[in-house]
């Protein structure tokens, strides 16, 4: 799968223009967001959720938006405490399917995806990730016994091709993110992970066809 990284092809991250240029793609598989609380709704937000009324966009207008435009979203919850909220509103929406999560998922939460994918980011097990400990990480993971857990969400920046390796031998998936370097994109869409994320869908949908 390829994700679309929030403000992907220039076009602002947690944006209404984003998710315009979005529609006008049925090749890309997914899109990103972050995800923040206030007010005790969930909004798109990176650092804060926006000042003015006008510029904030409701979680369930992505959900919306995935299910007419047949696209997953990673939600990116910006905080721990959220996955219980996010599943929510997608079982509202009928749209679980449509999500999958990375982020600051914790432990404590597992029992709260019922149903939603997650892509494990390096603060939810007590390792260091590397290739000696890929396979300590999964036995780790699988202790959870939790079918929703499918591997972990890694920055392409520290985890090389010998890491994503060791990773994969292990049993676990992979995605891999914000993937722009085109001789890097070039290698980790080659190699087939789960996912990669990337401001280029559309360079990284060129080196996919061309395997």
């Amino acid at each position: 799968m390829i994700t679309a990284h929030g403000g992907a092809l220039g076009t602002g991250r947690n944006s209404l223009r984003y998710f315009e240029e979005m529609a006008r793609h049925p090749e890309i598989e997914a899109v990103e967001v972050d995800i923040r609380r206030l007010g005790g709704r969930l909004w798109l937000g990176h650092v804060i959720v926006p000042v003015f009324g006008s510029k904030r966009i409701p979680f369930e207008y992505v959900l919306e938006f995935c299910k007419t435009y047949s696209k997953r979203v990673n939600c990116d919850v910006k905080a721990r405490g959220m996955v219980r909220d996010v599943v929510a509103a997608a079982k509202k929406a009928d749209a679980v399917k449509n999500i999958y999560f990375t982020g600051s998922v914790s432990p404590e939460e597992v029992k709260y995806l019922d149903g939603a994918d997650a892509y494990l980011n390096n603060s939810f097990y007590p390792f260091s990730l590397n290739a000696e400990n890929a396979a300590r990480i999964a036995e780790y993971v699988a202790s959870f016994k939790a079918e929703e857990l499918k591997g972990l969400n890694v920055n392409y920046k520290f985890a090389d091709a010998g890491v994503r390796k060791a990773v994969r031998e292990a049993g676990l998936g992979l995605s891999v993110y914000t993937v722009d370097d085109e001789a890097a994109l070039k290698e980790i869409v080659a190699e087939r992970n789960d996912n990669v994320t990337t401001n280029k869908p559309d360079m990284a949908y060129k080196f996919l066809s061309g395997l």
